[in-house]
């Protein structure tokens, strides 16, 4: 068939011709539920974005969604050319892989790089309403370190916050699939696709047990701060004290509260010498010395940037105040 004379009275034909590896078992099914939408790119189209710029780089080569999809089971015993993404939005399912059998819930997705033996089903009590898009194309293989930025390699399941933001995206991607598969729909894919992966990355969050073991070391490194102002701590120390290495923790401190952790150790040093600036006369250099500033130059330098006006100044603005309202 002529690439150029496709249209979409034709896909009807080559979607039921797509070849897809599954295994059927007794009351278990593939496909064929209630209300699916279920589209497969056939192969001279995908050729054809492979000549197009941007939809090269990334390409949605089969996608669709299952609601409630009771008795859903695949087996793919050599896996899959692509990469598989899968998104849990209700109930459960299961996901195998020759390392390990993993549960899949609500806001849970995982990512099954090419050619790895696997299968997944749905829970039979709970059966699972899913997304799944798999990709091709140059960038395919980058959507791994995007998901997995601390282990690439990882197949484990990850969690995602905002689920509507999620179904958006793919919705942004699917309603490319019903204009004829022209060069703009291929592009259209493809950017929909991009940012798809963009929102796995920014909604991409730890699993609720991960996450307050997360948060009790991030409190842990916080509390020492608190208790230790003036010593020199180093993000060596702080990691320590989280039981993390430097880098990761760095990650970690930052994901929980928007900012680095010396740029945070800073924050509660000048937050403690505003008090005690307010609070009597302590010479200027004693009260940098007792956050951890050895330094009065440095104190103040670092106090002024922050803050918008010296220790002596805002000393005597505060003084100034606090008489007037006395008056």
């Amino acid at each position: 068939m002529d690439v150029s004379t496709f249209h979409m009275d034709d896909l009807s034909v080559i979607f039921k011709q797509s070849p897809m590896v599954t295994q059927t078992l007794s009351g278990r099914r593939a496909e064929g539920f209630p209300g699916q939408r279920l589209t497969v790119l056939p192969p001279p189209i995908l050729a054809r974005a492979r000549r197009l710029p941007f939809a090269r780089e990334l390409m949605p080569a089969h996608l669709g969604r299952f609601d409630l999809a009771s008795g859903h089971y695949v087996d793919r015993p050599r896996g899959s050319r692509e990469h598989i993404l899968m998104i849990c939005l209700q109930g459960c399912g299961y996901v195998e892989t020759a390392q390990k059998k993993h549960m899949l819930d609500a806001g849970c997705a995982i990512l099954l790089p090419p050619n790895r033996p696997h299968r997944y089903w749905a829970d039979d009590d709970r059966p699972w309403s899913l997304l799944w898009v798999h990709f091709v194309g140059a960038q395919a293989r980058h959507i791994h370190e995007v998901c997995h930025p601390l282990a690439p390699d990882e197949t484990a399941p990850f969690h995602l916050g905002e689920l509507d933001r999620v179904v958006e995206g793919f919705e942004e991607i699917y309603r490319h699939v019903g204009g004829g598969f022209g060069d703009s729909d291929l592009i259209g894919l493809s950017t929909g696709a991009t940012r798809l992966v963009g929102l796995l990355r920014t909604l991409r969050r730890a699993q609720p047990g991960v996450r307050r073991e997360a948060e009790t070391r991030v409190l842990r490194a916080i509390r020492h701060m608190r208790e230790n102002l003036a010593a020199p701590l180093t993000l060596g120390d702080l990691a320590g004290v989280a039981g993390w290495a430097p880098s990761h923790f760095a990650t970690i401190f930052r994901r929980q509260t928007q900012v680095p952790p010396l740029l945070f150790l800073t924050r509660l040093r000048l937050h403690r010498a505003c008090e005690l600036l307010k609070a009597g006369d302590e010479p200027i250099a004693s009260v940098g010395a007792s956050v951890g500033f050895a330094d009065a130059f440095y104190f103040s330098r670092v106090f002024s940037r922050h803050q918008g006006l010296s220790p002596a100044a805002y000393r005597r603005l505060y003084m100034s105040r606090t008489k007037g309202q006395r008056a």
